[in-house]
């Protein structure tokens, strides 16, 4: 999402001394175009900042550092820095105009404004225009106007079931099958050895194996081939290619074999409840039951929490619609297309079958695209309208959060994001948290509200 960007400031004495005739056109939703007159005087005085700026260092005999007038060092520079007068001027008076339409704290970013366009002499008056997109104008509703419900977050009985479910496949427990053969249902257990010739390399013992899961270097249905119906004692030999990443690192590239003893087929279970909260060090049965009911309970508060603030926001959409900069409307969704390409082509994809792919879902990728450019409007505005802020002590949680997550020095986490300049974006994350925290205690506050009035009636 767009930053706003911040307006270009002039010396107050240039502005105050001289100042510029401004005056704006609506050329669309959140886009104006903006004419300004620069008054001769203010020509020349921006030309003797921009001969100052340039001369700094330079030593003028007969004058102190910094002390030359002007026209001596018009002299000494020549037209060398007409193109850094226009670009100065250009950026200062931009600033001027908007502040003089009042249209400076609304501002987004100024659209095609090329100095280099603008005809500017020295002492002569000038006009230039340039177009800014703003902030939409929207207002905010009452906060009883919102229609949003929190939902039951009991956790269901399909929840725990599946919950349970997951747990004994995570736990497995195998037990010997005599007799029986590897198969879809039964899994090798044994040993392993790599070898190259009659050099022995890597081992493993007590490994589980099972068709379909082939080991790495052997071809899928040689491995198959090989491990399907075999029986205890059984010593198989599968071929297999060294790759990248193996251990002996001399062996890469050369062809060998795993050889493989089953020493018992076994079956695999789900652990039941018991087992599994001695894995996990419980007490019983029962205490993993709670255990799993407070895990689901505070998934689907976490989760509810997050409907009720998504909801929230569209819901403001919903009674106070504004407009959006169609420019920006239009280049999110275009990015939004091309995150979805790279997404594809990371996972393997060809280019053209990823765009393909992307331009098939071009309309549902905008409109989640421009959803999401409202929310950030609207986020900016609500902690604008109630001061929501982020504290220092809030961004260096943010940091130790993400040091802890990736386990690395929070020391080295504020290097990279003040060397990707990307600390304001941190903040802005920050942020939309907050205001999404507010939104749902909103809902909250609301719901108390009519659970006491109800209450009351009775």
């Amino acid at each position: 999402m767009p930053g706003l960007v911040p307006t270009p400031s002039a010396p107050g004495t240039v502005s105050k001394n001289h100042p510029v005739q401004a005056t704006s056109e609506e050329l669309g939703p959140c886009h104006l175009r903006v004419d300004v007159q620069v008054p001769a005087a203010r020509v020349a005085q921006e030309f003797d900042h921009a001969y100052r700026d340039a001369a700094r260092g330079v030593k003028v005999p007969g004058f102190r550092p910094g002390k030359a007038p002007a026209h001596v060092l018009r002299k000494m520079l020549g037209d060398g820095v007409v193109e850094h007068a226009r670009e100065h001027l250009v950026e200062h008076v931009a600033g001027d105009a908007m502040r003089e339409l009042g249209i400076a704290q609304r501002v987004i970013r100024v659209l095609d404004l090329d100095a280099s366009k603008v005809e500017v002499e020295d002492g002569q008056e000038t006009s230039f225009s340039f177009e800014v997109e703003t902030l939409p104008e929207l207002e905010l509703p009452s906060w009883g106007e919102l229609e949003v419900e929190p939902a039951d977050t009991t956790p269901s009985d399909d929840q725990v079931q599946q919950a349970m479910s997951q747990l004994g496949q995570q736990h497995q427990r195998f037990e010997e099958a005599e007799g029986a053969a590897v198969d879809e249902e039964h899994l090798a257990e044994g040993d392993l050895l790599y070898l190259l010739g009659d050099e022995e390399g890597p081992q493993a013992a007590g490994l589980k194996m099972g068709l379909g899961n082939p080991l790495y270097g052997a071809e899928p249905e040689t491995y198959d081939a090989a491990m399907k119906g075999a029986q205890a004692g059984a010593t198989l030999e599968i071929p297999v290619e060294f790759k990248d990443g193996f251990s002996n690192e001399d062996w890469v590239g050369k062809q060998g074999v795993a050889r493989f003893t089953v020493s018992q087929v076994v079956k695999p279970r789900p652990a039941e409840a018991a087992e599994i909260a001695e894995d996990l060090g419980l007490e019983s049965a029962e205490a993993l039951q709670e255990k799993v009911l407070e895990r689901i309970r505070w998934e689907n508060e976490r989760q509810d929490r997050e409907r009720l603030a998504f909801e929230s926001l569209e819901a403001i959409c919903k009674v106070r619609p504004f407009q959006m900069p169609p420019r920006m409307v239009h280049e999110e969704a275009e990015s939004a297309v091309q995150n979805a390409v790279e997404r594809m082509k990371q996972n393997g994809a060809e280019e053209e079958a990823a765009q393909a792919e992307a331009d098939k879902h071009r309309e549902e990728l905008a409109e989640d695209a421009e959803r999401r450019l409202r929310h950030w409007f609207l986020i900016r505005r609500i902690a604008a309208e109630e001061k929501i802020r982020v504290s220092s002590r809030e961004l260096d949680e943010a940091y130790r959060g993400i040091a802890a997550r990736e386990q690395v020095d929070v020391k080295d986490v504020k290097a990279f994001f003040k060397q990707q300049g990307r600390e304001d974006e941190l903040r802005g994350n920050v942020m939309e948290a907050k205001v999404r925290a507010f939104l749902v205690a909103k809902v909250e506050e609301r719901q108390a509200a009519a659970v006491a009035s109800g209450t009351g009636e009775e």
